[in-house]
């Protein structure tokens, strides 16, 4: 029966669409605490709306200024200064309508975005609270920039923009409880601006409603990082967490490209003391040592560094001493311990320099899914929801 759902399901999404416009509330500047800034449209007029009364419009030419203010937000333009409240709302009359916003204190670089912002305060009153009320597709446009960059294969962001659409879906609302929805931040996924490459805009539209589901329709967990070195890691290898479709590969795309390799130097004696506060392993044994410092994993990642007595995650190791991934091997050269490592990440599911370079040699954005990940189908969102309502 369920092969048979998901037959109709792969005829389904062909035609469907989700004709109901999705907003995702997203909080920009997470990690920056904002005392001033700068509003201004780049195109379209804005409503603004303080405590919820309309205030004035705002056409491209015009500038407004927020600052916290005690427990409020001063509203000002060059000409004169409008007052204080508790919440300012920047609403686009028209479609298409986009914004610049810059700090000014601290001082930072204009970042740009798609549709309407609300302005707050945090519950401390200490920063401001700014919300992007964005459109789902404008949102997926603005991450896709923000995690692969500009210059990509068209058949790259149309599987970046499917990962970053299942990934939202699947993680929508984690920040309720905060007042918005998701961060702009890796810790949902890095949204920085919005998209100024016409590319990525395609991808998008193209793709527009698509995610990815396991066998049992749910929404897969899209992990991706930058490069795997070579070979990508089982879920469980990482966060302990099985799947079906997050299996190890052996990945020769990505072998070449720049974060491929890396290397890590640091004096055999922070080497040994780091070994004897984890487990208290006993040194005093010079080719005891030198075991220690010959580990391998030539013949494929492991999961941990283990000698004698001692068993440590490698995911230990590369928080601890900030490695780039936990595919690395071990060697003393005099006074020193030599990480030769390679890739860059967690190493879970897409490897994002060897899908960029499999779309370069003209694989199509359902090759390289069905590469990295197994036993999964593409699905319309809104066929899911058709029949998982069945």
């Amino acid at each position: 029966m369920k092969k048979n759902i998901l037959g109709i399901l792969l005829l389904f999404f062909g035609w469907a669409q989700n004709t109901n416009a999705s907003i995702v509330n997203v909080r920009i500047f997470t990690t920056t605490i904002i005392n001033t800034f700068i509003f201004s449209p780049l195109g379209g007029t804005y409503n603004i709306y303080g405590d919820g009364v309309l205030l004035a419009d705002c056409d491209p030419s015009g500038i407004f200024q927020m600052s916290v203010e005690g427990d409020s937000i001063r509203l000002k333009t060059f000409e004169k200064n409008i007052g204080k409240f508790v919440s300012i709302k920047m609403i686009a009359k028209e479609p298409l309508s986009a914004f610049k916003i810059k700090s000014v204190l601290p001082k930072s670089k204009v970042r740009t975005y798609d549709d309407d912002l609300e302005i707050t305060l945090t519950p401390d009153k200490s920063q401001f609270l700014l919300i992007n009320k964005v459109d789902l597709e404008d949102y997926i446009a603005g991450v896709v920039q923000s995690e692969a960059g500009k210059n990509v294969g068209l058949e790259y962001y149309k599987l970046q923009a499917i990962l970053c659409r299942t990934y939202l879906l699947a993680h929508l609302g984690r920040h309720m409880m905060e007042g918005y929805e998701v961060c702009d931040d890796v810790h949902c996924q890095a949204y920085l601006s919005r998209t100024s490459e016409e590319t990525i805009v395609k991808a998008v539209l193209d793709t527009k409603g698509l995610v990815v589901v396991d066998n049992d329709l749910n929404l897969i967990t899209a992990a991706f990082h930058s490069n795997c070195g070579g070979e990508t890691c089982n879920s469980q290898d990482v966060w302990a967490m099985p799947t079906t479709y997050l299996k190890s590969v052996k990945d020769t795309f990505c072998i070449h490209k720049s974060q491929a390799h890396w290397q890590r130097i640091i004096t055999t004696e922070d080497w040994k003391s780091y070994l004897r506060l984890k487990r208290k392993y006993s040194i005093s044994d010079t080719l005891k040592f030198a075991n220690a410092t010959s580990f391998s994993q030539s013949k494929g990642r492991a999961i941990y560094f283990t000698e004698k007595n001692i068993r440590i995650p490698l995911k230990t190791i590369r928080a601890d001493f900030k490695l780039k991934s936990t595919y690395f091997s071990i060697r003393q050269v005099g006074d020193s311990v030599i990480f030769d490592g390679r890739g860059y990440g967690h190493g879970v599911g897409l490897c994002q320099e060897g899908a960029m370079n499999m779309s370069k040699l003209k694989y199509s954005y359902k090759d390289i899914l069905h590469f990295y990940y197994k036993d999964v189908n593409l699905v319309d969102l809104s066929a899911l929801n058709y029949f998982k309502q069945e």
